[in-house]
């Protein structure tokens, strides 16, 4: 096994002996609607936040195929651990790409240690104004800020409009996070720990070299020229976003069905003709489903990490048709995993209708996730096939 082999499964190793501490804290981390400090102390000591984070700034360097094993073994503890996990280090990916080595000295530089990312690309509202040397915030305001309770810097989306208020370009920018205001206004069905506060900035002042345009970005025209020679940084940004919101939901799905296989043994069954409901056919036949359907939705999941991970090293930016196909993967791995805990809350009965049951939470979490438009399967299907009948993607990011 090579160096970077042991390593990769010393991580995904690390991340299995956290999942029962994550299931013990998954109430506390529900209602106090933020990630537990002795969650945070345990990813952070394991430097798991830093999976994608290039080694010359204390980061692991990882794989995206690493970095999934590693989401969906934190997301079968606890959701919104794994949705942290996997945003913040997402992030890294994001910020590592899009901006320049100037840029990366002023983050990383005084202490890289304590350098985590959270932000949204897309705001409600965003004035801004060109200034000597930079722009100047005068208002903004970005919602569903996930992981906004730990940050210390953070990225987001503005426009970028000429004299006449015209859409030049979508830029992304990024800043220390003592410059935002955070919104206490995480009240929500499910993922509640993930503290996905809204923030708002006014007139806050963000210099050049802090700016890049987005749809650059996206496209992989990257201005961090300093890594051009390494593959993950050559990774298709947009697939790499959406992945890393869809993965936490197999890690449910997974977590759902363990669950289930633990307390069938002594599970009573109704009205079907045997006395217990591990002996009933319909349930075995129904299980068998679950299972293979979260088989399905891993394989395209990995198939995308991988798919990333080829086309990185190839070194060619991914195709828009690989990249179109990637979302669709995306979206019906989804849509796949939903089936599969629609099948598990079904066969469990009605008990998980009480506070606390931890298929509840579950599908609680689930539905939050899956209703992201992102990993919409319609979307992302309808796309793919109008790519396949020769037509443009109608989606705006890709």
């Amino acid at each position: 096994m090579t160096k970077i082999a042991e390593r990769d499964t010393f991580l995904v190793e690390k991340a299995k002996s956290l999942v029962a501490n994550l299931r013990a804290r998954a109430k506390e981390t529900d209602e106090i609607r933020r990630i537990p400090e002795a969650t945070m102390d345990e990813l952070k000591e394991a430097g798991l936040f830093k999976l994608l984070r290039p080694q010359i700034y204390g980061g692991y360097q990882t794989s995206m195929r690493t970095y999934s094993d590693v989401i969906i073994e934190i997301s079968r503890g606890c959701a919104s651990t794994g949705w942290i996990l996997s945003l913040c280090a997402i992030r890294e990916l994001m910020v590592a790409e899009s901006f320049t080595e100037k840029t990366h000295l002023e983050i990383f530089g005084e202490n890289e240690d304590n350098v985590l990312f959270a932000g949204v690309y897309e705001p409600r509202k965003c004035i801004a104004r060109k200034v000597d040397g930079g722009y100047l915030i005068e208002e903004g305001f970005w919602m569903f800020c996930s992981g906004s309770l730990h940050a210390t810097w953070g990225y987001f989306g503005m426009a970028i409009t000429d004299d006449e208020g015209k859409l030049v370009d979508q830029a992304l920018m990024t800043l220390p996070f003592d410059e935002l205001e955070i919104m206490d206004d995480w009240h929500t069905m499910g993922l509640r720990g993930t503290g996905s506060n809204s923030v708002k900035m006014k007139n806050v002042f963000i210099p050049d070299h802090r700016v890049v345009s987005f749809a650059e970005v996206l496209n992989g025209q990257f201005k961090s020229d300093h890594f051009r020679d390494i593959p993950l940084y050559n990774t298709a940004l947009f697939p790499a976003l959406a992945l890393s919101l869809g993965l936490p939901g197999v890690g449910l799905v997974k977590a759902a069905l363990e669950f289930f296989q633990e307390v069938l043994p002594n599970r009573k069954a109704a009205h079907i003709g045997v006395e217990y409901l591990k002996d009933s056919s319909t349930l075995h036949s129904l299980l068998a489903d679950a299972a293979l359907k979260i088989d399905t939705a891993s394989m395209h999941y990995y198939q995308v990490a991988d798919e990333l991970d080829k086309w990185a090293a190839s070194g060619k930016f991914m195709e828009p048709h690989a990249r179109v196909k990637a979302l669709a993967d995306i979206g019906y791995a989804n849509q796949v995993s939903k089936e599969a805990l629609d099948i598990l809350m079904l066969a469990s009965g009605s008990g998980f209708v009480y506070e606390g049951h931890p298929l509840q939470r579950i599908f609680r979490d689930f539905w939050t996730l899956y209703s992201h438009r992102t990993l919409s399967p319609m979307i992302t299907k309808e796309n793919y096939g109008r790519v396949l009948a020769g037509l443009e993607s109608n989606a705006l990011r890709y």
